[in-house]
């Protein structure tokens, strides 16, 4: 390959990283929004996890909100 078609080829690769960077970020700024809304719905008290997601007190300690149910 010339060296032009390799920085050709580094630059859109960077820039599907990037893009997908800023569209992860996206998505974990609106399921923060999701959460917190979800406390405030239910009246609980909720936190965010960035790797684990949506967490819920009980009074067992702090519960992911896919696993509520299983809990109660």
């Amino acid at each position: 390959m010339r060296a032009s078609a390799k920085k050709a080829t580094m630059a859109g690769m960077f820039a599907i990283a990037l893009v997908a960077a800023l569209l992860w970020l996206i998505l974990r700024a609106v399921d923060w929004g999701l959460c917190s809304w979800y406390g405030t719905q239910t009246e609980r008290e909720t936190r965010f996890a960035a790797f684990v997601g949506c967490m819920v007190k009980t009074s067992s300690g702090w519960v992911p909100r896919s696993e509520l149910r299983t809990q109660q």
